[in-house]
């Protein structure tokens, strides 16, 4: 039986919250020399440590650094890092990739926070990639409406759509937990994924292209879907 009330329609949706961490991706700007999140710019790691490369060479883009203190009580693979860097290859267009260390199309290297880290020598050809500073908000994230169609009536479903003043949303863009944002799949339930990198102001995959990325220890999966 199909839920033919709006009001008790909201109600479900309303119960379905969940917290998320979303980013807020500033405006190009001039690197500060103190850690911070960022896409783009210079990307911190080891002392020694060099600029990871895909398996023929090519510098991979600065595509997300998460600076974990900025965050209170994160978890799952961020739980106990200081810091997170995930980079990727341009020209890498596969649906899937498995993190490396180097050598690889998807890099994404983890420090503790015991660890002495400095600022790493940035490769030429990566200059369109400008530091933008990334802030975090802890946010309500719901699910995509898209989730009910089946289970409210059809105009029960068609006034929530309407509804510009509804406000459990799912929340698009760069985000920590929450409910991934739906492309072509159905919607995933939270935990499915770690995070999403929605595109960002110095990448798209594919045409408006997000990536859902999950890790466990060091290793990391990223799955791709575009429009």
């Amino acid at each position: 039986m199909k839920i033919s009330h709006v009001e008790v329609a909201k109600a479900v949706i309303a119960h379905e919250g969940v917290d998320c961490f979303l980013a807020k991706e500033g405006t190009a700007s001039k690197q500060p020399g103190t850690l911070v999140s960022c896409t783009g710019g210079v990307f911190w790691g080891k002392p020694g440590e060099t600029w990871p490369r895909s398996a023929d060479g090519r510098p991979l883009f600065p595509w997300l650094q998460i600076v974990c203190s900025e965050m209170k009580n994160l978890y799952g693979p961020f739980y106990g890092k200081a810091l997170v860097c995930f980079y990727f290859d341009e020209k890498c267009y596969d649906a899937e990739a498995v993190s490396q260390h180097d050598g690889n199309e998807f890099v994404v290297r983890t420090y503790g926070v015991d660890e002495k880290l400095k600022p790493l020598k940035r490769p030429a050809g990566l200059e369109r990639h400008k530091f933008h500073r990334v802030t975090w908000k802890k946010q309500q994230d719901h699910p995509a409406i898209s989730k009910y169609h089946g289970l409210f009536d059809d105009a029960v479903y068609s006034a929530i759509c309407a509804d510009k003043r509804f406000k459990f949303e799912n929340r698009s863009g760069i985000k920590i937990g929450g409910w991934p944002t739906p492309i072509q799949t159905g919607q995933e339930y939270p935990g499915t994924w770690d995070l999403q990198i929605d595109m960002t102001k110095n990448y798209m995959y594919g045409d408006s292209g997000i990536g859902y990325v999950s890790g466990s220890g060091n290793n990391w999966y990223a799955r791709f879907e575009c429009c």
